[in-house]
């Protein structure tokens, strides 16, 4: 019967690992773009051009206290390289899932960034009482 008992909790641990993780499927730039075009008060800035050729496209959305940046590389390789340039900043946290990659800056100004494939969603704020407002955004693009 002991063996049953653990046998069962070892199930329901590594389900609920399992089930921990988001899934998360990408968003595109249409998407990102006519979301934030319904919505009032926020500017939505195309900055492609500001960037070197490994971007394809780059858009900014804010509103006055937080931005949302959608970053599309041309391969999923120079995304990593971004990710991997953020290591260095130890107040930047990385967590690496199956499908996408997760990370949050821990101190001063709050950021929380998605990369799946080739493609990086990025909020930003710099007073953390707008943090909730990031994830709903968040949240609402699928992340």
């Amino acid at each position: 019967m002991e063996k049953i008992f653990k046998s069962l909790l070892i199930i329901l641990f590594v389900g609920v690992c399992i089930g921990c993780a988001k899934n998360i499927t990408k968003t595109s730039y249409t998407s990102f773009n006519e979301y934030f075009k319904n919505k009032k008060g926020y500017t939505i800035l195309d900055n492609t051009s500001s960037y070197d050729i490994n971007i394809r496209k780059s858009l900014e959305a804010g509103e006055g206290h937080f931005q949302i940046f959608y970053i599309e590389y041309d391969s999923e390789k120079n995304a990593d390289e971004y990710i991997n340039g953020l290591k260095e900043d130890k107040n930047i946290k990385i967590k690496k899932y199956d499908k996408y990659t997760y990370a949050e800056n821990t101190k001063g100004r709050y950021m929380v960034l998605y990369k799946v494939d080739n493609i990086i969603v990025m909020g930003m704020t710099n007073d953390n009482k707008y943090k909730g407002q990031v994830n709903s955004v968040l949240k609402d693009l699928g992340y």
